[in-house]
């Protein structure tokens, strides 16, 4: 009754001429979305009348496509297609065209219908629609095309479904795999650990190659079987590629052991060190990845012009874990021209410098980095003895440029969804809006964007259009009165709870990772659970931690302990919240060690560059938040030493 009697007093204001102000168009948009909401739950009830009903009330609202959308996937059949096709037609490109498209062209395929499909055919990334293209290209006479889809379908390190079946079966019989074709693919499988593919490809070599696969099988059980052969022997095409393979394992397991390993096959074999390359690199590269001893010296041994960039950087690195200064610089030398350039080797030519005495050409370098806004521009003002001074310049758009960009009709659509909290979809079209943006309408689109309060748009807008100065953009404070309040209570930096927020999910509150971790801080079921025990609650269900309140505070708490277990370390503790506590008291060194140096000899890439982009995102935020600057250097503790 209240929503029906705020309907009538709606119409009767616009009835008597009543100017309708910017309160009352957000409360006509309300009225629309309840319809749209009961035009949909109708339709999941099977209620159509009611459904029509609804529908009609909403006029041209512009999630109408959406409507159109599910009440064509509910009543999806062949008897409908005119309906169907009208609405790929009219919608082509939007992302509810597109859904209704990938059960349309499911439905042509089930019923042999292939000249449908391939006229209502789009570009997918779904494998089984893939291949039904296949089939539908040579059911319509395009055999050339069909042949073509086929080979390029072939070339996976993983099995493909089987709809590709009757397309691969119709490509082979007409000669289209070639014996290259099916190495090529058992290579992919064997690199991707897929043993089982490999093996069933066995059927299609001729006895002579089934041989050596089924050689490449039995080392891939027992890599140790690649020092036991007489490789001077060996003409056949595969043999560099089992090679690697033997070695790699080997490496993996114990890498100082399989670089003393191949140096004597190499040498017992006459081994062209050029063509093998690509094995004493990754028998280098373990050994620095791990720090084992004799790392540098190893990667010493390997000529320049044969070492990989990989394997230069993590020279460096092994040579700042042992804090051998001296092996660093000469490490840094070796570095590519490219290398060099790059903000990471600047600053550590700069601290290499500055260990070895070189004081006066180590300022020269940090003071090359100094004017950047990231990690390492932080770590040089600290040497520089410098504050870090963020300046706040506003993104130069007109309101004009919002307003017209907030009128294109995949952002009415957005702003229509984020509004009923339908975030993925939301994002969906912007996804595919943003591509054809210019720089000026990227610029609209963030400002329009932060004027929704939906910030991992503006964020990640703002960054397309290469404005990176509008702190207020770039760098929000929602959930403010929560945040405050949790880091108070943990005892928290305020500016360390957004930066890492901000890393993890862009203030997406309703994002869910690859491994299963939801919310604004990324946090695991299990750990939810958890940490709920800690505060004496129960987590019902993970759902729950899409809750933005439950998720900082969570959040915090477990940010906290990792502070707590972890010498009180920021570096350490916000290592440990991405890649775990137990790995990063595996990588605590053996003595005292400089903060920059323990986290840029992290192992993992991913953890490292997380430490470094929270570091920087933190500075920022305390110079948002109105801290008072500081010195970034004089808050690097040294890293303790395990036990």
């Amino acid at each position: 009754m209240v929503f029906i009697s705020r309907i009538l007093v709606f119409v009767c204001m616009a009835a008597l001429g009543v100017m309708i102000s910017a309160p009352s168009e957000a409360f006509g948009s309300e009225i629309r979305r309840r319809i749209y909401l009961q035009a949909e739950e109708a339709l999941g009830k099977g209620q159509r009348q009611d459904y029509l009903a609804r529908r009609a009330e909403l006029g041209d609202y512009v999630l109408l496509p959406y409507l159109t959308q599910q009440d064509l996937e509910k009543r999806m059949g062949l008897g409908i297609s005119g309906e169907v096709r009208s609405f790929l037609r009219e919608h082509d490109g939007t992302p509810p065209a597109e859904a209704l498209r990938r059960s349309w062209l499911a439905l042509l395929a089930k019923n042999a219908q292939w000249s449908r499909f391939v006229e209502d055919y789009r570009p997918q990334n779904d494998e089984n629609l893939q291949c039904f293209y296949g089939q539908a290209l040579l059911a319509t006479g395009r055999r050339s095309e069909a042949m073509d889809q086929a080979a390029s379908l072939w070339l996976s390190g993983s099995s493909r479904p089987k709809s590709c079946d009757p397309l691969f079966n119709a490509w082979i019989k007409e000669g289209g795999l070639t014996r290259a074709l099916t190495w090529q693919r058992i290579e992919l499988a064997m690199q991707r650990g897929q043993a089982n593919l490999a093996r069933h490809l066995w059927r299609h070599l001729a006895p002579a190659d089934a041989q050596w696969l089924d050689y490449w099988l039995r080392v891939d059980q027992n890599p140790a079987l690649i020092l036991e052969r007489d490789w001077t022997t060996v003409t056949h095409d595969r043999m560099d590629a089992i090679l690697a393979h033997g070695m790699r394992k080997m490496t993996r397991a114990d890498a100082s052991r399989a670089a003393k390993e191949w140096d004597v096959l190499r040498r017992r074999n006459g081994l062209d060190r050029a063509r093998f390359a690509a094995i004493e690199n990754d028998a280098a590269l373990y050994m620095c990845l791990r720090f084992e001893p004799g790392a540098v010296a190893r990667v010493e041994s390997i000529p320049q012009d044969l070492r990989s960039d990989s394997v230069r950087e993590w020279a460096v690195r092994a040579a700042l874990r042992e804090q051998d200064w001296g092996a660093a610089l000469h490490m840094l030398d070796g570095l590519s021209v490219t290398q060099k350039e790059e903000p990471r080797w600047r600053y550590w030519q700069g601290r290499a410098l500055q260990e070895n005495g070189r004081d006066r050409e180590a300022l020269v370098v940090f003071e090359t980095l100094a004017e950047r806004q990231d990690y390492f521009s932080m770590l040089a003002l600290g040497h520089l003895g410098r504050p870090m001074v963020v300046p706040h310049i506003p993104l130069a758009v007109t309101d004009d440029a919002v307003r017209r960009v907030g009128k294109l009709p995949a952002l009415q659509r957005a702003a229509e969804l984020y509004a009923l909290e339908r975030y993925g979809p939301a994002r969906r079209e912007w996804q595919q809006a943003q591509p054809r943006f210019d720089a000026e309408e990227l610029a609209a689109a963030a400002a329009w964007a932060h004027g929704l309060g939906w910030h991992d748009r503006a964020i990640v807008a703002t960054a397309a259009a290469g404005h990176m100065t509008d702190l207020e953009l770039r760098f929000p404070v929602p959930h403010s009165e929560i945040v405050f309040a949790e880091a108070s209570a943990t005892g928290l930096s305020p500016a360390l709870v957004y930066g890492l927020t901000r890393q993890e999910s862009l203030f997406m509150s309703d994002v869910g990772s690859s491994a299963g971790a939801l919310g604004l801080m990324q946090i695991m079921p299990q750990t939810g659970k958890r940490i709920a025990g800690w505060h004496g609650e129960k987590l019902s269900h993970p759902i729950l931690l899409l809750q933005p309140e439950r998720n900082i505070r969570y959040g915090t708490s477990y940010l906290r302990r990792q502070f707590d277990d972890l010498q009180n370390h920021p570096f350490l503790a916000t290592a440990a919240y991405n890649a775990g506590q137990s790995r990063v008291k595996g990588w605590l060194p053996s003595s005292l060690m400089p903060a920059d140096v323990w986290v840029e000899t992290i192992p993992f890439n991913e953890t490292r560059n997380y430490v470094e982009k929270v570091a920087a995102y933190t500075a920022i935020y305390e110079t948002r938040l109105g801290k008072a600057s500081e010195i970034p250097g004089a808050r690097l503790p040294l890293v303790r030493p395990r036990g």
